[in-house]
């Protein structure tokens, strides 16, 4: 890769090798240079992966803010135009096949990370497609390896040398590697430390603005990314109680028990929220759209791994163990258990029963009353950008007033139609965030009133902000809402906290051009990630009880949460 001029804006990034076969009589529709959709989604993936390139690839003290010049040669996205008139977009080209796409800039850039390394084995690619594409050849020729030749470099200054992690060696590894000292913890019970050793915040959490707490799923890197549960978490000896990075967390890797994976411990620079990525398909036919529990792993392991071979016997144990991984996930990402009941009644026709409760674990994240959460938007809200550009809508986040599980008040004794009606909902004002002029317009709410996370995300807005005559406010775009479990996306996090954990980098320039970086368009929402028509409530009595045997260490619920 190399960088040619100096943009006032964006360096470019050009990708010296590619193996795209620039297919014809592709799915879906090319760009049109006319669409201004079309347009702006080029170049936001152009952007967007340039800044995961950087991240892990420049040093930190490089300033400047990169963009591709182009996507590799051979490579298209392409237009698919839906019944409600929406676009969404798609990256073909991949060697896997013509039907074979990227669906995120964020998929793609682990593909970009193996063509900028040395390496022509697609079997040291970690990206989705090339994972397939490796299994299905091995599958027909186990000794197989599918090699590019390097491509010539291209002229200029490169980008600065890789600092962060390269592409792994064994992208199907899941069991951890043996840890160094002091970077793991033994497999066995970890109580979680009530409020993270910060005895002012609700249990299992640091803070309300902070990014982690104890239970949720998130990414951590071990050589590649990896999927793991936050057992505990551990204030550094004298660090400041505040900050996400004052803290190790202690995470238990995801797979299944039988695999007997280590604790491994962790800093924030190394974890990402579980919605920052998508979860990668199965590959093994087999265990395709099968629910965690309704496999028999240890069955299936003995058969799958039934190789004289011991390197062949464990790279398919590893295999299974990132598959159960994928499956464990969504299945958790699916579920949901309350904790800490504050009453129950009936709805005013007394057809169901109404249970109110402090909290709920709701799929990879945990989410307490008085937390923001991100929401679909009313179906029609009138908001008057002064700046006159609706082209970055700002994020619908609701304050959650109530947690409330409806069942039927009258199920008879048919436990299926119990559970077919019930309903998790979520109740709370919805706000957006604005930029007017000053002084503040009266529509703008006091963020002091919506409690510290919302509070927070005004004062970094404010403060980066580079045009000192405008500021950031809350905005109500709807009282006393009400949104069903479909319509909730996941949590919302505080901007500069996100970004300084997903994206420093581009936090800084963010700081430093004065111009805010929507970062919730990082996350994925929650049904992007779960297996999309589950059959089944979700509902679970206990964490523990959704994780079940995806872990190899029981999950105890932080002390002072009440679990039913």
């Amino acid at each position: 890769m190399a960088s040619a001029n100096q943009d006032p804006d964006y360096w470019p990034i050009h990708i010296a090798r590619s193996d795209g076969k620039a297919y014809e009589n592709l799915d879906h529709s090319s760009l049109d240079p006319n669409e201004t959709k079309d347009v702006e989604q080029l170049e936001r993936w152009e952007v967007i992966i340039a800044g995961h390139l950087q991240f892990q690839l420049a040093p930190k003290e490089e300033k400047r803010q990169f963009k591709l010049a182009g996507l590799p040669k051979g490579y298209e996205l392409r237009c698919a135009v839906r019944k409600d008139f929406g676009r969404d977009y798609y990256l073909y080209g991949h060697p896997a096949g013509i039907k074979s796409n990227y669906r995120t800039p964020g998929d793609f850039v682990l593909h970009l990370l193996w063509l900028a390394s040395d390496s022509t084995d697609y079997a040291q690619c970690s990206c989705d497609l090339c994972i397939k594409m490796v299994e299905t050849i091995r599958q027909k020729a186990p000794q197989a390896q599918v090699s590019l030749p390097p491509a010539p470099p291209i002229p200029g200054q490169a980008l600065p040398p890789a600092q962060g992690p390269t592409p792994a060696a064994k992208p199907l590894a899941a069991p951890a590697p043996a840890p160094a000292p002091g970077q793991t913890t033994p497999a066995g019970p970890v109580a979680a430390p009530a409020a993270a050793n910060v005895s002012a915040a609700p249990p299992g959490m640091i803070g309300p603005p902070n990014v982690f707490r104890v239970g949720e799923l998130v990414w951590y890197r071990q050589g590649a990314w990896r999927l793991g549960l936050v057992l505990g978490i551990r204030l550094k000896v004298g660090k400041p109680p505040q900050a996400d990075n004052s803290y190790d967390y202690i995470l238990a890797p995801l797979g299944h028990a039988l695999l007997n994976q280590q604790n491994v411990t962790k800093e924030v620079a190394d974890m990402r929220p579980f919605l920052t990525f998508s979860i990668p398909e199965v590959t093994i036919e087999e265990l395709k759209d099968k629910s965690f529990e309704s496999v028999d792993w240890r069955d299936f392991a003995t058969r799958y791994a039934n190789e004289p071979e011991p390197g062949k016997r464990a790279f398919k144990m590893q295999t299974v163990g990132l598959e159960a991984s994928k499956i464990a996930a969504r299945s958790i990402n699916d579920s949901f258990s309350t904790f800490s009941r504050l009453g129950e009644g009936f709805t005013p026709d007394h057809m169901y029963r109404v249970q109110s409760f402090t909290g709920v674990y709701f799929g990879a994240e945990m989410v307490r009353v008085g937390d923001p959460i991100r929401v679909t938007a009313p179906a029609v809200v009138a908001i008057q950008d002064p700046l006159g550009d609706h082209s970055k809508p700002t994020t619908a986040v609701m304050l959650v007033s109530e947690i409330q599980l409806l069942t039927p008040a009258w199920p008879g004794n048919d436990p299926a139609a119990a559970a077919a009606g019930m309903n998790l909902q979520f109740r709370g004002n919805i706000y957006r965030t604005a930029r007017a002029p000053l002084p503040h317009p009266p529509a703008f709410v006091h963020a002091a009133t919506l409690g510290p996370t919302f509070d927070h995300e005004l004062a970094g807005r404010n403060q980066i902000e580079r045009d000192k005559k405008f500021a950031w406010g809350w905005m109500l775009i709807e009282s006393n809402a009400v949104r069903a479990e479909a319509d909730v996306q996941g949590r919302f996090y505080v901007t500069h906290k996100l970004m300084s954990i997903i994206d420093p980098a581009r936090l800084q320039d963010s700081v430093q051009r004065g111009i805010i970086e929507e970062a919730q368009s990082y996350l994925n929402s929650r049904s992007h990630s779960g297996w999309n028509g589950r059959t089944t409530t979700g509902l679970y009595p206990r964490r523990a009880a959704a994780i079940g045997n995806a872990v190899a260490t029981q999950f105890i619920a932080p002390q002072g949460l009440v679990e039913d």
